[in-house]
Formats: structure tokens, C-alpha cells, sequence
């Protein structure tokens, strides 16, 4: 009789258990099976990425354009759009990149406000930068970068890719510049004056920034002796001496000056150092051209692709300008709680806590064990 007591509190305390634990694993059973439910909006998104992943670029598109199709509410239907743009610029080649455009614009005029619609704009200009073409070829393509990057300036000042926009629009002026330099070369050499020395104001008009702006100002004032213009000649010869001393033209200028009897001006520091500024390195001849052409014809890696340099340059300056705020580089007397990022401080906040929690600290009475044990 004394030890039917404690056995009936066992049977009870089993009994309990087992009832918890069956609980515990419906409630398991539940989670797992609600977990495993995806969304069919979801699950389209997810198997696009997964063909985009695999190059299998058809399929994916397929899986973005039903998500778009059947679930045109979906918060998933703006970054499917994005993604069958994305599918057409990485498969590459002339009409897929064209495919890519059309995408991309329409993404920016059906979502204006999206946080990846300054994405979209500078692919617009990467991928029309991917299909430029020699200073001596059609130049259409640089044409439509250059529009697209002043419009990624003007529609997207404030993105970080603003900055970069600027640099490749002085890249593709550049090769503009080149090209419209080249027809007014083409001109001279056939001895139609007239068309030369106006294709060399169009240079100097449209493209101040370009890096042999001195030849051009020469060949044009040369266009203008030839046409019996001496005195607007001489003004050209006269940029030349004043902003370009570095020139190989600048002797020739002078000289040309003295010989029409026109006055010699001073150089301009400053506008010499402003123009000196501009010089681009020219690339010239490389003896190992026709070994990258081959090596890239085989596969292997070539010129790094626009977007993906923009998108490295913008996480470079993202990245300085958070080292310098985590460094507490501040004007002084700036409060260091300002300074500070909140990053930082929950980093000290952790420091502090890992510092206590290693100090020795005497254990709650209820943790203790009896003596006798």
C-alpha cells in the first residue's frame, strides 16, 4: 500500500508526457507542411532564377512572363520584368541586347519610381556601350549611349550610378569626337575645305572636353587659309599658343601667326592646365592585340563588361565612405555619438557585454547543490 502512491504518480506523469511530445510533433508535422507551401507567384520567380542560373535563358523567360501574365498584382511583377531584360543582355549578342533595351525602358516607364529603375537606365547605356563600334565605323550605338547616359544624369541625379554615368559619357564623347575628327580628316585630304572646317566647329561645339581638341582647332584653322579665311585662321592658331603649349602644333601656330601677321598672345596657365587635364592616353598600336582577339575568340575573359564595372566602382565608394564613418573620421569637437554608425555602436554594445559576461559572478542561490551531495 505504501508504494501504490508513488507508482500512481508515475503512471500520471508518463501519461502527460506522452501527451506532450505528441503535441510537439503535430505542431512540427504543421510547420513542416506549412513551410513547404510557396506561393505560386513565388514559386515562378524562384524557377526563372533557377533557368537564368543555368543559362537556360528561353525557359526563364517563359517562368517571368506567366508570373506576369497570371499574377500582373504580384509584388514579384516589376523584378520578373527586370529579369527578362536581364535574361536578353546575358545571353548576349546584337538583337538580344536590343531585346534587353526594349525591356529595360518599358520597366522605366511601368515602374518609374522602383528602386531598380536607375539599374535598368544604366544597362540601358552598358549594353549600347557593349555594341559601340571604332571611331572609323557606323557610330549609332555611341549615339544612343550618349543619349542614354545624359538621361540617367538628368532622370537619376541622385543615384550612385550618376557619377559613373558621367565618366563613360565622357568616354563615348570621346569616341564621337573621334569619328566626326576623322570625316573632317576625310574631307580635308579629298580638298573639299569647306566640309572639313565645318565638320571641325561641330568637334569643338559639341565636344569641348575632347582630348585632341588641339588638332582639330589646327586643321580647322588650316581649312580656313585654304578658303581664304586668314582672319578667323588666326583665331583657331591662337587657341593653340594661348591653352595648348604641350601641343605638337604649338610652334606651327606661332609660326603660322608670324607669317599672317597677326599678333602672338601669351599662354594661359591656367587654361593650359585645364586642356593638359583632358589629354586621354591614346592606345595606340599593342603588338598583343591580335593575341587578345584570339584568346577572346576561344572564350576566355575579355574587356570587363560596363554594368559590372559600374556597379564595382559604386560599391567601392560605398564601402570607402563606411570605412571613413567607422573610423570616426570627424570635424573636431563633432560628438562621437554622431560619428558613429549604428553598426558601430552595437558592435561596442556586444564588446561591453562579452566583457562582463566574463567577469566571475556568484551563481543564484537555486543553482546551487546541496552540501551533502
Amino acid at each position: 500500500m505504501t508504494n501504490s502512491v508513488p507508482v500512481r504518480y508515475w503512471i500520471r506523469y508518463l501519461a502527460a508526457a506522452a501527451l506532450v511530445l505528441s503535441i510537439s510533433g503535430c505542431g512540427q508535422k504543421g510547420a513542416k507542411l506549412q513551410k513547404s507551401v510557396v506561393p505560386p507567384d513565388k514559386s515562378l520567380f524562384e524557377t526563372g532564377h533557377e533557368y537564368l542560373g543555368k543559362s537556360q535563358y528561353i525557359k526563364a523567360r517563359l517562368a517571368f512572363q506567366t508570373l506576369i501574365n497570371t499574377y500582373p498584382d504580384s509584388e514579384l511583377t516589376a523584378d520578373s520584368y527586370m529579369a527578362i531584360g536581364d535574361s536578353f543582355y546575358d545571353e548576349g549578342g546584337t538583337e538580344n541586347l536590343l531585346q534587353a533595351e526594349d525591356q529595360y525602358k518599358n520597366f522605366i516607364v511601368f515602374f518609374p519610381t522602383h528602386p531598380k529603375a536607375a539599374d535598368a537606365q544604366m544597362k540601358i547605356i552598358a549594353l549600347n556601350m557593349k555594341m559601340m563600334h571604332a571611331p572609323d565605323r557606323d557610330q549609332q550605338y555611341s549615339e544612343k549611349a550618349e543619349a542614354a547616359a545624359k538621361k540617367m544624369i538628368e532622370q537619376f541625379p541622385d543615384s550612385p550610378y550618376a557619377e559613373v554615368a558621367r565618366q563613360q559619357l565622357r568616354e563615348i564623347q570621346e569616341s564621337l569626337a573621334k569619328s566626326n575628327a576623322l570625316v573632317g580628316d576625310y574631307y580635308f585630304e579629298k580638298g573639299n575645305y569647306r566640309a572639313s572646317k565645318g565638320r571641325y566647329q561641330y568637334v569643338a561645339d559639341h565636344f569641348p572636353d575632347y582630348s585632341e581638341l588641339d588638332e582639330v582647332h589646327y586643321r580647322r584653322a588650316q581649312s580656313l587659309e585654304k578658303t581664304e579665311s586668314t582672319d578667323e585662321a588666326a583665331i583657331y592658331y591662337q587657341k593653340i599658343v594661348q591653352g595648348y603649349p604641350f601641343s605638337k602644333y604649338f610652334e606651327e601656330a606661332k609660326a603660322r601667326l608670324a607669317e599672317l601677321g597677326k599678333p602672338v598672345p601669351a599662354v594661359d596657365p591656367k587654361l593650359a592646365a585645364a586642356n593638359q587635364a583632358k589629354l586621354k592616353e591614346s592606345a595606340g598600336f599593342n603588338v598583343l592585340r591580335p593575341v587578345i582577339a584570339l584568346t577572346e575568340a576561344f572564350g576566355f575573359k575579355g574587356p570587363p563588361d560596363p554594368y559590372q564595372a559600374a556597379k564595382k566602382k559604386v560599391a567601392e565608394k560605398a564601402e570607402a565612405a563606411r570605412a571613413q564613418a567607422e573610423s570616426g573620421n570627424g570635424k573636431p569637437g563633432e560628438d562621437t555619438l554622431r560619428r558613429t554608425t549604428p553598426r558601430t555602436r552595437r558592435r561596442k554594445r556586444r564588446t561591453r557585454r562579452a566583457q562582463n559576461s566574463r567577469e566571475p559572478r556568484a551563481l543564484p542561490s537555486a543553482f546551487l547543490l546541496p552540501a551533502s551531495i
